[in-house]
């Protein structure tokens, strides 16, 4: 069986999927998807817990502190069409964003022997 050929694999800790699976938002906006303030420190839920959202990668974005507070659990389309800082194209990204599809390749890592640093001839791909 192919399976055992893998052997000391190690799966990654909830904490650090967390960590991982939030920097990869945070990479992927590089900036506030609302106002396009630099270094956004909170993810927005885009539609928010209150109103039934999940906490899955295409409802969350990059947002920063102000934004997070002011939208709360206001309708995101509305709340942001009615801000000074408004753009069609900032619009439009997280329109793209929230539609992607779920069935978006994941990220693929390769798989290592424990007993040697040499690649094996697959990639597996990993969940956070």
């Amino acid at each position: 069986c192919e399976r055992d050929l893998l052997f000391d694999l190690t799966c990654l800790q909830k904490r650090f999927a967390k960590k991982r699976f939030r920097k990869q938002i945070f990479e992927d906006w590089g900036c506030c998807a609302y106002c396009n303030r630099e270094n956004p420190t909170t993810l927005d839920h885009v539609v928010p817990k209150a109103r039934g959202g999940s906490t899955t990668r295409k409802n969350l974005i990059a947002a920063c502190g102000d934004c997070n507070i002011m939208k709360s659990s206001a309708d995101w389309y509305s709340w942001f069409r009615s801000q000074d800082f408004w753009t069609l194209e900032r619009e439009d990204r997280i329109l793209r964003w929230v539609n992607q599809s779920d069935a978006d390749p994941l990220p693929l890592v390769p798989v290592y022997w424990s007993s040697e640093p040499k690649p094996l001839d697959y990639f597996l791909a990993v969940l956070v």
